[in-house]
């Protein structure tokens, strides 16, 4: 196997993976990496894997040029993501390799940390029956939350019927106040969304996003149809609130809303929802995420959100996440590269630059494949242990 440096030059063949993959979804798309990369002024870090002159598989990866964390994806869900039809145990093969690539970069790069989102429209996820979350096997830490995502093979009638009573009248009560939902017309209305959009964050005391940020899913998301936009108007056909809707492969995502300060509570947000919902259901989607939830949050804010999501008859799924920090690993890393540093400038008066870089650049390899081996054998270590307390041959 062999790595590559995402380029210009690889966009096409990357997002034949994307829509290949069963660990893909929306925001793994070249576009949006690029567009996300500009806006929140992130350096690439992404890779391909190729092997036998083939492309098999891509890691979409992002470095805040402060912190130097790594994100997969910054603004979205990403992860490691593997040509479909690969062999179970290549597979597994070369998911190991690439996150063993990750841990090279944030060595190379003294990164403190590593985050990674999994989509949970992914098929790799919804296919995911026993909740365990793939990236423990590769030494993150599990951050999992959950998602309300809603089934929707059933019948319309169904999926109403599963509403929350409160979700129904909230319905009902926008009905009868006049607002109706459209799609978005034309660019410029992204202007109002954006206006909107900084009106309720302004409520809610969060910071808006970059308008860049909505321009974008509009010109990159929107027009290539991976997304809609609609618009809640009032009786008099003033625009009052809208939402993105991210729709790609099997599912559709409730992706950002907002709501002028007047009107918000008086049913919008509902109307809005279920309307995306009964579209994503006419345009043969078989899931609609209605977004990140939080049931263990007793109060603030995540708690209306998350309840508010729970009302519209969607089952709890896990939303896969892991970290993994390098803290310490990144200080012994220091310490390493100060050695072969005044090595190198030991060796160079004897043997010269050239040949004491060369030695040093092979002691940094020696040094890597030592930190893996002994990662290996550690994993191997524990699941022979996981293997023995199964079987019962040590006590638990």
């Amino acid at each position: 196997m062999r790595f590559l440096d995402l380029t210009e030059g690889h966009a096409e063949v990357w997002d034949r993976i994307v829509h290949d993959s069963p660990d893909t979804w929306l925001y793994h798309l070249y576009d949006w990496l690029k567009r996300t990369e500009k806006i929140w002024d992130l350096e690439s870090r992404s890779f391909l894997v190729e092997n036998n002159g083939e492309i098999i598989g891509i890691f979409p990866l992002q470095m805040q040029k402060g912190s130097r964390k790594l994100y997969s994806i910054f603004m979205g869900t990403g992860g490691a993501a593997v040509k479909n039809g690969i062999l179970p145990s290549f597979r597994e093969k070369v998911m190991e390799g690439m996150y063993d690539h990750v841990e090279q970069i944030a060595s190379e790069n003294g990164c403190p940390s590593v985050v990674v989102y999994l989509p949970p429209l992914s098929e790799s996820s919804t296919n995911n029956r026993w909740n365990v979350n793939p990236l423990v096997n590769h030494f993150y830490t599990d951050i999992s939350t959950h998602s309300w995502i809603v089934d929707l093979t059933q019948p319309k009638e169904g999926i109403y019927k599963n509403l929350s009573e409160n979700a129904k009248r909230k319905i009902r009560e926008a009905t009868k106040k006049g607002y109706k939902i459209r799609a978005i017309k034309s660019r410029s209305e992204i202007d109002i969304l954006y206006d909107i959009h900084c009106e309720t964050y302004h409520r809610t005391g969060a910071t808006p996003h970059p308008k860049e940020y909505f321009l974008s899913i509009y010109d990159y998301v929107v027009a290539k149809n991976n997304a809609k936009t609609w618009v809640a108007v009032d009786a008099n056909d003033n625009p009052v609130a809208f939402t993105n809707i991210g729709t790609f492969k099997k599912g559709a995502f409730y992706w950002t809303v907002c709501c002028r300060d007047e009107h918000f509570k008086n049913g919008v947000y509902y109307l809005l929802l279920w309307h995306a919902i009964q579209s994503a259901k006419d345009d043969n989607f078989i899931w609609f995420d209605c977004a990140e939830a939080f049931p263990n949050v007793r109060n603030g804010k995540l708690k209306g959100l998350s309840e508010f999501k729970s009302k519209f008859g969607g089952e709890l799924h896990r939303f896969y996440k892991g970290s993994i920090t390098f803290d310490t690993r990144v200080a012994r890393k220091t310490v390493f590269e100060n050695w072969l540093k005044d090595t190198e400038l030991l060796l160079q008066p004897l043997l010269g630059m050239r040949t004491a870089n060369l030695i040093t650049r092979l002691f940094r390899k020696c040094g890597y494949f030592a930190a893996k081996i002994a990662r290996a054998s550690s994993a191997r270590a524990s699941k022979k242990l996981a293997r023995q307390k199964d079987s019962g041959s040590i006590p638990r």
